[in-house]
């Protein structure tokens, strides 16, 4: 949702205005609108910030609004006389160099400047990330396009481990160096489409458009490892830092920004449990799992493995979300195993084909075991034969069907 102007404190007017020099560079007729409708909302302090921003010259307001008034006169005359648009840095140049030589060395604002402010609005000062405010912007707009173009993407969210300690023992400058380090490794692992951030202290989170879970998680990984690798000195005395990690996927695992960053939040947290230096897949608890009967074995084929053919599984009771399965097996995996299934959910000719990753092994006597699977790769069409298949099994009204028609 576009902000609205008048919820722009006045204290943030001078980085709104640079986001509408930087949104309207090569439309001054759009930018001299925008500028008119926030003036008349926020008032004629707006006058001293705007000449401030182009000029660097200090005004009170009264006589701000004079100058700037007889800017666009000389600026509509300059039109009118050359017949043809002139550019409005080059009729404020003109008039503060030309007409008003009152004036004393004017500094005009190089499209450099504003580019620089532009980025110091949008990005954390220390690490070079963007910040939260522009993530959460850029997370909106990227649900938006998913949900038009029917794509998924993916969030990690990383948090460095025991980053505390490393303060405590470092000291907070050398934690500076650290998170700046990360930071830019991570700028050269993502894609030039992803947005790395900043979140919070030493939290990042990046968006991958685009992207499934399985390649999110790869990339994640691939990160950590990236991350485990870097090396730091304090006083002569090497230290290494590590990451845990958590990643979730849309629409797969939530349909709101705020889910999606939730998501990804309570993944990591999982994996700092796990023991820490490592990636976690976000999955629904079981409780919002659906048992059903399918209409035939499910089979599993764990990946990397040689053989080609599926090993069918003598599964007891089937419990099957957008995220995941439940299972009962005579067949123990590790976890961790990645696997392709193949779920006859209509019919066992033409079963759904996904990838998943073992996230859950528990053994119930000394031949059975659940086994959770955490869905990482699934097509589109197949996502909503779930969801069709769960619609037509569901009584209307019950809980679970308030769900999936929520979460259609």
């Amino acid at each position: 949702m576009p902000l609205l102007i008048r919820d722009i404190p006045m204290k943030t007017i001078r980085e709104y205005l640079v986001h509408l020099i930087g949104r309207f560079s090569e439309d001054d007729d759009g930018f001299l609108n925008e500028v008119d409708r926030l003036i008349k909302s926020k008032g004629d302090d707006v006058y001293p910030v705007l000449l401030n921003l182009f000029t660097q010259l200090e005004f009170t307001g009264d006589e701000a609004k004079m100058v700037w008034d007889d800017i666009l006169r000389h600026h509509y005359k300059l039109n009118s006389l050359v017949g043809r648009q002139v550019k409005l840095l080059t009729s404020l140049c003109d008039y503060l160099l030309s007409v008003k030589k009152s004036f004393k060395n004017p500094t005009m604002v190089e499209l450099k400047l504003f580019e620089e402010a532009s980025h110091h609005s949008k990005c954390d000062a220390m690490t070079g990330l963007f910040n939260r405010t522009y993530f959460t912007e850029a997370l909106s707009g990227e649900i938006s396009r998913s949900k038009r173009q029917n794509t998924e993407f993916s969030l990690i969210f990383l948090d460095l481990d025991n980053f505390k300690k490393v303060n405590d023992l470092y000291g907070h400058l050398t934690g500076d160096t650290v998170l700046t380090s990360i930071s830019g490794m991570i700028q050269k692992e993502k894609r030039a489409e992803d947005t790395a951030a900043r979140f919070g202290g030493e939290e990042m989170i990046i968006l991958l458009p685009g992207t499934n879970k399985m390649n999110a998680m790869i990339k994640a990984d691939r990160i950590r490892e990236k991350i485990e690798e870097l090396e730091f000195e304090y006083e002569g005395k090497r230290f290494k830092v590590t990451v845990s990690g958590g990643v979730a996927t849309y629409p797969l695992d939530a349909q709101t920004g705020q889910d999606m960053i939730e998501c990804s939040d309570k993944a990591m947290y999982r994996a700092k449990a796990s023991g820490k230096n490592c990636i976690e897949l976000y999955s629904q608890d079981k409780r919002q799992f659906m048992r059903i009967d399918f209409s035939g074995p499910v089979k599993v084929q764990p990946l990397g493995h040689r053989t080609t053919s599926l090993s069918q599984f003598k599964v007891k009771s089937k419990d099957l979300s957008l995220a995941g399965m439940l299972f009962e097996t005579h067949q123990s995996l590790e976890l961790g195993t990645r696997v392709q299934l193949a779920v006859p959910l209509n019919k066992p000719e033409h079963p759904m084909i996904v990838i998943g990753t073992v996230v859950r092994l528990e053994k119930l006597d000394s031949f059975k075991y659940d086994v959770g699977i955490s869905f990482v790769q699934m097509d589109l069409d197949e996502r909503n034969e779930i969801h069709k298949f769960f619609a037509k099994n569901q009584p209307a009204g019950s809980p679970q069907f308030k769900q999936i028609q929520e979460s259609h």
